[in-house]
């Protein structure tokens, strides 16, 4: 195995008789919480069962340090650590309400251990080129089709995964559906959630 990558255009490049081009990893898909449980338990003596207990007891562990402002470090792994971010544009330290900061995102840095073996990977170019590979509407309908068949919710992430589609073109896409009807944000801009709408995918979603 290798990691796959291929070459895009850098965005202030556009326009310009100057071109320039940077490496990205071409997404090959999502592991799950059960693909890893089965994973972790052929190399085990732990079940299945087991092995997820863990991992969902990790997650609510970390959400309830991280939650407290504490750095989460996992061995092999890297650190963990809470951002925020100001609603307002802060002029002063004085007069800032609690209310007026929320959360933002969490960050990661990897281990030196993980970065060594990462290192050692090979890296190959891709031989799909999935941001100049444009899927019909069809196409994506039927991709779609198949995610709500076995998922009630979809992600930005997600549709990249599903659609192979670098996240500019995602974004573009999906607001396109929102405002045929056929997709509806369940959630806030900045992070959407999106769910069939207007009977659309009704033939799955509603099974």
């Amino acid at each position: 195995m290798a990691i796959k990558y291929e070459f895009y255009r850098n965005p202030n490049s556009q326009g310009t008789n100057k071109k320039r081009y940077h490496a990205r990893v071409v997404p090959s898909g999502r592991i799950t919480t059960d693909q890893l449980a089965k994973e972790i338990q052929k190399e085990s003596s732990l079940t299945v069962a087991d092995v997820k207990s863990v991992l969902i007891a990790l997650a609510d562990k970390m959400s309830e340090h991280l939650g407290e402002g504490r750095k989460v470090y996992l061995e092999g792994i890297g650190y963990f650590q809470i951002n925020l971010h100001c609603k307002e544009e802060v002029r002063t330290m004085n007069g800032v309400r609690s209310e007026n900061i929320e959360f933002k995102s969490v960050s990661f840095r990897a281990d030196i251990d993980l970065k060594k073996n990462l290192k050692q990977q090979k890296i190959r170019r891709s031989r799909n080129k999935p941001h100049s590979m444009p899927m019909t509407e069809k196409e994506i309908d039927e991709k779609l089709t198949e995610h709500f068949a076995q998922n009630p919710i979809l992600t930005r992430r997600e549709f990249q995964f599903l659609c192979l589609q670098v996240k500019p073109t995602a974004c573009r896409i999906l607001r396109k559906l929102v405002e045929e009807g056929k997709l509806k944000n369940i959630s806030t801009a900045r992070n959407p959630v999106y769910v069939p709408d207007n009977g659309h995918y009704a033939s799955v979603a509603g099974e």
